[in-house]
């Protein structure tokens, strides 16, 4: 996927912008003020496992929350 003005942009961008930070999908909602969680989960589940990007529980960067997060990680 590539980053762009899609709903699926913002989302590689801003997770690209975190870093390595894990971030849930609640907090990608937040911060892109998307109407529901649904339009996130569907984004980092198919990022999930590819290129570079992994989904695993952990503790969200932004809220803390022990929550299933995306990474993105640059080798």
């Amino acid at each position: 996927m590539a980053g762009g003005t899609t709903i699926a942009g913002q989302i590689e961008a801003l997770i690209a912008q975190l870093e390595g930070v894990g971030v849930c999908d609640g907090c990608v909602t937040d911060r892109l003020n998307l109407s529901v969680p649904a339009q996130a989960n569907v984004v980092t589940r198919a990022l999930g496992g590819t290129c570079g990007y992994e989904r695993m529980k952990d503790s969200c960067g932004l809220c803390g929350r022990i929550r299933t997060v995306i990474r993105h990680r640059s080798n």
